[in-house]
């Protein structure tokens, strides 16, 4: 087995106590539970990927609330261009990741609180970005190319 970053990951949570322990020990140092070694890289690789979906998900949410800010930097002189960028790049990157982190991390069963808001993040994000896109970048495209073309069909003289 490896992990996502290609090496096995090597702590686990401890089923009896809860703590923090290396896969290689033969009994945990806090409540002296013998670890079994498969079980222990088991549970290793599944909080590696639950530590990365929670890491994802907080940079996802971080891009997220970063678009307002872009959208606001379109207005400022000599920054229009940088929040444009930003803001239809992110546009259409977040709901992309997204969709990812689900593919990717959806399936965990994990009851950890972070995980948790992780999912919730990823979530509520890719619902509101994709409105976003929606509203304020597909639908001003397709609106001026409809009126260009009934503009262009009755042309004014």
């Amino acid at each position: 087995m490896s992990s996502m970053m290609g090496t096995l990951p090597t702590i686990f949570e401890c089923p009896q106590c809860g703590e923090t322990i290396d896969v290689s020990v033969e009994t945990c140092r806090f409540c002296s539970m013998p670890v079994d070694r498969p079980l222990a890289l088991h549970r290793a690789i599944i909080l590696a990927k639950v530590n990365r979906a929670c890491s994802d998900g907080t940079t996802l949410r971080i891009c997220a609330v970063s678009l307002p800010v872009f959208y606001i930097l379109r207005f400022v002189p000599f920054l229009s261009m940088l929040g444009l960028a930003g803001f239809i790049g992110l546009s259409f990157a977040i709901p992309v990741w997204a969709v990812v982190w689900w593919a990717r991390f959806g399936e965990i069963d994990s009851k950890d609180p972070d995980y948790i808001r992780s999912r919730k993040a990823v979530r509520i994000a890719g619902i509101v970005v994709s409105m976003v896109l929606l509203f304020f970048v597909i639908a001003p495209v397709v609106f001026a190319f409809l009126l260009g073309v009934i503009r262009g069909a009755h042309p004014t003289s």
